[in-house]
């Protein structure tokens, strides 16, 4: 057997607490209110308070077997039988998704509403690529791994290349209409863009290439000017937003830490 392939405990064990975790989220919606949000605040608060704790809290060395340089403080050597958070709640995202989608689906079957064989295809190609790639990973032999290469490879990256490519064209039409000249940002951002085009394709280097490649002039040439724009203001815009994304970030986890955050599933 491959050394990634998951064995028969190891499955075992993972569906074991994947049947735990359902019958925990079941026992929470049976709970009434007033006792259900007191336990996920408790739980969210001390999961929360780990994790911070663990990482703002002074390093000393603990050397370990496996890693004799690792340095950490005491809540380090619980961080990796407790579990990464991170991957829990992606896996719990994408149930999630995969269950929202299977609701609208169905209702959409059950009340033969139009496009319910869209809804068919859809159900179908859940089951049969959940099916083939767990064959494909508990026994990875060359007819599963073709099936498994024809699925993924041969039809579901040619459908999502032809999905961005149709969602280009919506691209193309919102850049026109931010484009069009209304007022002295919009024309500063044209000019920026026609810059960064030209600088980027060969006709548009063509321009300038007259120019020598030395001195002051080479500053002149498109591509130098294309190379500013996108290493200077594009940076600093880029940075902006990173620092709001990250404040936005930190104001929401907080707001889930604390108990704050409101929601069909805490307050009904």
């Amino acid at each position: 057997m491959p050394v990634n392939a998951p064995s028969g405990p190891h499955i075992g064990m993972i569906l074991l607490f994947a049947l735990c975790s359902v019958a925990v989220l079941g026992l929470l919606m049976l709970l009434p209110q007033k006792i259900r949000r007191p336990i996920i605040r408790a739980i969210t608060f001390l999961g929360g308070l780990y994790a911070a704790a663990e990482f703002f809290l002074p390093t000393y060395p603990q050397p370990t077997a496996d890693n004799p340089e690792a340095i950490g403080n005491f809540l380090t050597p619980s961080v990796v039988p407790f579990g990464n958070f991170t991957n829990a709640i992606l896996g719990w995202t994408v149930g999630l998704g995969v269950i929202n989608l299977c609701q609208v689906h169905g209702k959409r079957i059950m009340k033969g509403a139009a496009g319910s064989f869209n809804s068919v295809a859809f159900f179908l190609s859940l089951i049969l690529m959940t099916c083939i790639g767990i064959l494909q990973k508990i026994h990875p032999n060359p007819l599963n791994k073709n099936i498994y290469d024809v699925l993924f490879t041969g039809a579901l990256s040619n459908l999502d290349a032809t999905m961005f490519s149709i969602v280009a064209f919506y691209i193309v039409s919102a850049a026109y209409r931010a484009f069009r000249i209304r007022s002295v940002e919009a024309t500063l951002l044209l000019v920026t863009a026609l810059i960064v085009m030209l600088g980027q394709i060969s006709i548009g280097q063509w321009l300038t290439h007259w120019l020598p490649m030395t001195g002051f002039w080479h500053n002149i040439r498109i591509e130098s000017i294309r190379s500013w724009i996108l290493e200077i203001p594009n940076s600093a815009a880029t940075r902006a937003i990173g620092f709001g994304l990250g404040i936005g970030l930190l104001a929401v986890a907080l707001r889930i830490w604390l108990g704050l955050e409101r929601g069909s599933y805490f307050d009904s």
